[in-house]
């Protein structure tokens, strides 16, 4: 398949054909160009955030897994996201070419290239796919904003965590103090 173009609508069948070197996510059937490779800084923070969670999930025998970045997420035909970090309860959702379904929390780790989809379309997205827990965290001024979606979807709690405040997933009962995820000493 040749370049596809950006104003036309898009499925998960078409995404598989997309050339490979084109790194993009679907909403709403509209390419979104991902950023090119993350910073240092981005990857050693989904880095503790994985490890955090798979080490708590392991030793708590939870039965819940943890995810990180690239794994296709498809939520449906034309929604195809590549979140930072996901945890996911549901193992019947987990298949070999990604996960076909909601995860029950997400990790975005913002950028300035993508702070505007992350706390908009992403956050619609997820809000109506049925993510418990949707969780941004910006480590230029090392804060985490906790989002919870209440039953009606239409509805959400926001919370911030900065520093020494500890902040919980829910889904799993893991408490993680804020400024451990935020890398000492990297530009």
């Amino acid at each position: 398949m040749s370049e596809p173009a950006k104003n036309q609508r898009y499925t998960y069948e078409d995404y598989r054909n997309f050339p490979d070197d084109l790194r993009c996510e679907l909403i709403d059937g509209q390419i979104y160009d991902m950023a090119p490779a993350p910073s240092t800084n981005h990857q050693e923070i989904a880095g503790k955030i994985y490890h955090l969670a798979r080490s708590f999930l392991e030793s708590s025998g939870n039965n819940c897994r943890v995810f990180i970045a690239p794994v296709d997420v498809i939520l449906a035909e034309d929604q195809v996201v590549q979140p930072d970090v996901f945890l996911v309860c549901d193992r019947s959702k987990i298949h070999e070419r990604g996960l076909f379904g909601a995860p029950d929390v997400v990790f975005e780790i913002l950028s300035a290239s993508t702070i505007k989809k992350d706390r908009t379309k992403k956050l619609d997205l997820y809000r109506r796919y049925g993510v418990l827990e949707y969780f941004l965290v910006d480590p230029d001024n090392e804060f985490i904003e906790k989002h919870e979606f209440l039953e009606s979807r239409s509805e959400q709690r926001v919370h911030t965590f900065e520093g020494e405040q500890t902040f919980t997933i829910d889904t799993v009962g893991l408490e993680i103090v804020a400024k451990e995820l935020f890398p000492v000493g990297l530009p």
